[in-house]
């Protein structure tokens, strides 16, 4: 699961909800330094609120990956959409079509349920702009047990670059993920490639709920009880 797809639930509670952003987020900031859950947990019961909520965040992060990574439906997509871009863009091995077939699902889910509640992804920029990110710094470090020194420069980097915002658009959707295959060290597709987008976005879109019915039903109001809070649940369109 990608950055929004992890937070639209929780909108409401922002420590809670940029727990969920912080085991990713720990890939831009440093790869050796895993927010891992058994480290979250040591801290639910901290008497800090802040600390206990962002922990909680983190566990529901792994919870909510390994429910979704051992869907049916999630291997499914990952496998369609690798054979389609293997078949149109043939890797070497396959590692490329299999690599970006597991991230574009992520990604374009995030802009499956952006798109149908366009006020969610501001929401969470904004959760993001308000921390005190001194603050959060200092409790990711602890969690980590690590030091973070460029924690600070990423955070500024993140809101900067607004990157999930690329996802509205094919080019955009694209761009991120041939930037993220170039980092992994696996070739780029070509800019003519840019096509392949659209049969990807259709593809998961069209399976955008059942990708979310993996998650247990008390982690997802929106699906499990019509009479959720509205800031917790998803159009359907």
């Amino acid at each position: 699961m990608n950055y929004l797809s992890h937070a639209f639930r929780f909108l409401d509670r922002p420590a809670f909800a940029l727990g969920t952003q912080i085991p990713d987020f720990m890939n831009m900031v440093d790869r050796k330094a895993r927010a891992r859950r058994k480290l979250a947990v040591m801290h639910l019961d901290n008497d800090d609120p802040f600390f206990s909520e962002l922990s909680a965040g983190i566990v529901q992060h792994h919870d909510d990956d390994h429910a979704f990574h051992s869907s049916l439906v999630f291997n499914r997509l990952n496998h369609e959409l690798g054979a389609y871009l293997k078949a149109e863009r043939p890797d070497e091995r396959g590692m490329r079509s299999w690599f970006v077939g597991h991230i574009a699902v992520e990604m374009i889910l995030d802009w499956s349920i952006w798109h149908r509640n366009p006020e969610m992804m501001d929401r969470l920029y904004k959760i993001f702009a308000d921390v005190d990110v001194a603050k959060l710094t200092h409790c990711v470090q602890t969690i980590t047990g690590k030091p973070l020194p460029t924690f600070e420069k990423m955070h500024g980097v993140f809101m900067r670059e607004r990157f999930l915002y690329d996802y509205q658009e094919d080019a955009g959707l694209f761009y991120r993920i041939n930037r993220i295959v170039e980092r992994v060290g696996l070739a780029p597709f070509a800019d003519a490639d840019v096509y392949l987008m659209a049969q990807a976005r259709e593809l998961v879109d069209s399976q955008w709920q059942q990708l979310l019915s993996c998650l247990e039903p008390s982690a997802s109001p929106h699906l499990a009880d019509g009479n959720s809070p509205a800031n917790t649940r998803i159009a359907s369109k």
